[in-house]
């Protein structure tokens, strides 16, 4: 049961970081609209968006994962992608949210 909760968590994090992507970038290609997170709108504009976000995402996996591994007893680590994993995915659905609005 450990194991399907661990990979719930992992797997939420990895959805709700493509669908970030996917939906902010669907957005942006909309007339009138922009990035409102002054952090990411920064590194769009370095083209740093993209590689930052994987970075942030393989390290909310793997740290988990590896310390856990070493003690099981820090599988709490495991909320950290949860929590990540669902702000991005609500951060999914506003942006579709606004697709929407927008009449697509």
């Amino acid at each position: 049961m450990r194991r399907v909760l661990e990979a719930s968590a992992c797997l939420l994090l990895i959805l709700g970081v493509l669908g970030d992507h996917a939906s902010t970038m669907m957005v942006l290609s909309k007339p009138n609209t922009y990035e409102a997170n002054p952090v990411a709108a920064h590194l769009m504009e370095l083209d740093l968006w993209l590689p930052i976000d994987i970075l942030l995402m393989a390290a909310g996996l793997a740290i988990p994962y590896l310390m856990t591994r070493i003690d099981g007893r820090l599988r709490i680590l495991f909320i950290y992608p949860l929590i990540q994993g669902l702000l991005r995915l609500s951060m999914a659905l506003w942006n579709i949210h606004i697709l929407l609005s927008l009449g697509i």
